[in-house]
């Protein structure tokens, strides 16, 4: 789905501006955060099969976000614990921590182990849209394209057009899981929390 993100990067700006805190948080941070909020909304996108049983998240506690981290040694997908939870700051502070470990090859399995969830994006990339693969055991992930501005349509009756900018999400999910219309219902909810994340 095509989203206006130009809120969210008003917010990252003021963020920035503002230069409280240690580190800003940076784009994904913010999906991280609106992701793992969502989801307990719709706790089935994060179902994970633990042995053959499919097992949804008892409560936002156990909503743990795994981010794809590319590396000299390949991709690798550090999780961040109780994303749900932790302040927007705290979870900046442990995905840094998390990504360093990642790059410097000090990424421990623990740190890996108990995703519900993985979001990948490839928008520094200068990547659009893409289809990303799911994590096992996992049972959706999400796929974040580059932010770019673009001429979006703001009142068709009156023709005003204005610059935006825009961002694409890709949702891969099980189907063993959850149907299209639950996925794209969750998907419409993180286009909600993206174009207005106050």
């Amino acid at each position: 789905t095509r989203i206006d993100a130009t809120n969210l990067v008003g917010l990252r700006l003021q963020f920035k501006q503002a230069g409280e805190g240690s580190p800003i948080p940076s784009y994904t941070d913010l999906i991280i955060k609106l992701v793992a909020l969502a989801l307990r909304k719709h706790p089935t996108l994060a179902t994970r099969d633990e042995g053959g049983q499919w097992i949804v998240p008892a409560s936002a506690d156990d909503i743990h976000i795994g981010m794809a981290v590319d590396t000299e040694d390949g991709l690798v997908v550090p999780v961040v614990s109780r994303a749900a939870t932790l302040g927007l700051f705290d979870l900046a502070k442990q995905t840094l921590s998390l990504i360093e470990k990642a790059r410097t090859g000090k990424i421990s399995a623990a740190d890996m182990q108990g995703g519900v969830f993985t979001i990948t994006n490839l928008g520094s990339f200068g990547i659009d849209a893409f289809t990303p693969i799911l994590n096992l055991p996992e049972a959706a992930i999400l796929g974040v394209g580059r932010i770019v501005p673009k001429p979006v349509v703001i009142d068709v009756d009156s023709e005003t057009i204005a610059i935006r900018r825009m961002l694409y999400l890709s949702l891969t999910f099980d189907h063993r899981v959850v149907d299209g219309a639950p996925a794209a219902r969750f998907l419409q909810r993180i286009k909600q929390m993206v174009e207005r994340p106050l």
